[in-house]
């Protein structure tokens, strides 16, 4: 298996022990020091970020959601080309779904299929004032954000962050 799937030391072969002395240990590989990788990259794909997706906050109704004009728009471990980049669409004032492929392809050519399991959100400020975006899984290829700004009474209000980048990580 290779990412976004879970895997653990088994998918690799299972801990191995060496045929016999270690000869050439610029040649050959010790049993111990290939189990210690194997199993924390096996641990890794427990946690780690499978993608992020960035866009700029719009006003309500909005068809086509804006991609920031510089830097980092898309990415995730099967990839950042057009195929496989997240819609975004705007739900109502201050909410917005960002939605995944069902399936993507590795680069060894073989389909997975994309479960989110976790989530989180950020807002880059173009300011000091507080803005704050909150995510949740809706379903297995779509998450739901919440985009709050203070007012001027520091009361935290729904609101579209016309203009503001969001950043939106998935696990």
């Amino acid at each position: 298996m290779t990412l976004p799937d879970r895997d653990s030391i088994s998918t690799y072969g299972g801990a191995l022990a060496n045929y016999g002395a270690v000869i050439d240990p610029t040649t050959d590989e010790d049993a111990a020091w290939r189990n210690k990788y194997a199993a924390n990259v096996a641990m890794m794909t427990h946690t780690l970020t499978r993608g992020v997706r960035s866009f700029l906050g719009t006003s309500g109704g909005a068809t086509a959601i804006a991609d920031p004009s510089t830097g980092f728009v898309h990415d995730a471990v099967w990839g950042d080309s057009p195929s496989v980049k997240p819609s975004v669409t705007h739900v109502q004032t201050g909410i917005y779904d960002v939605i995944y492929p069902s399936t993507v392809t590795d680069e060894l050519a073989a389909s997975h299929s994309v479960a989110i399991r976790r989530t989180w959100g950020s807002v880059e400020q173009s300011d000091s004032t507080l803005r704050i975006a909150q995510a949740a899984v809706s379903t297995s290829q779509k998450v739901r954000v919440y985009l709050y700004k203070a007012n001027a009474s520091g009361q935290l209000l729904l609101d579209d962050l016309v203009g503001e980048v969001i950043n939106v990580f998935i696990v």
